[in-house]
């Protein structure tokens, strides 16, 4: 049975990144933070299998500089951006399914809730799983081709 592919995720910042890896059955591999300037240092750990078959990076703040640093490094890999937009809402929500709030905490809604930890890492999970999404809506002819890319 061959390596699975991998999907990374950068949810790109001034300071930081979110961070994340899911495996091509949508597994959950990696989520984190990492600092902007250790982004591409970060990416080759992942890099070094040849496992990766996307790497989708949000399209809004610092998203041409964290690209245009993956393309110095791996001219080849294959790179896309994706529309970010709410993604910071919903990396809330995602935290919350994971972490619920206990005790009485767990009656307070949880949009008023501040979560203690940053959410970066949850963004890029999000951010790979609409590019997914957006693979499951290619023409059968376009998907067999990505598929087979994701097969390798």
């Amino acid at each position: 049975m061959g390596a699975e592919g991998r999907f990374v995720g950068i949810d790109p910042g001034s300071s930081k990144c979110g961070y994340a890896v899911v495996g091509q059955d949508g597994r959950r591999l990696a989520l984190e933070i990492v600092p902007t300037a250790g982004i591409v240092e970060r990416l080759g750990a992942d890099t070094r299998d040849g496992r990766i078959v996307m790497v989708c990076i949000g399209d809004a703040t610092h998203s041409q500089a964290v690209a245009a640093a993956i393309r110095g490094r791996w001219p080849g890999l294959p790179i896309t951006f994706v529309d970010e937009r709410n993604t910071s809402l919903e990396a809330r929500r995602r935290y919350y399914e994971d972490y619920p709030p206990r005790g009485l905490w767990r009656l307070i809604p949880r949009g008023l809730l501040i979560p203690r930890v940053a959410l970066d890492g949850y963004a890029a999970l999000l951010i790979v799983e609409r590019y997914l999404r957006t693979l499951a809506h290619v023409p059968s002819s376009q998907s067999v081709e990505v598929r087979s890319r994701i097969s390798r």
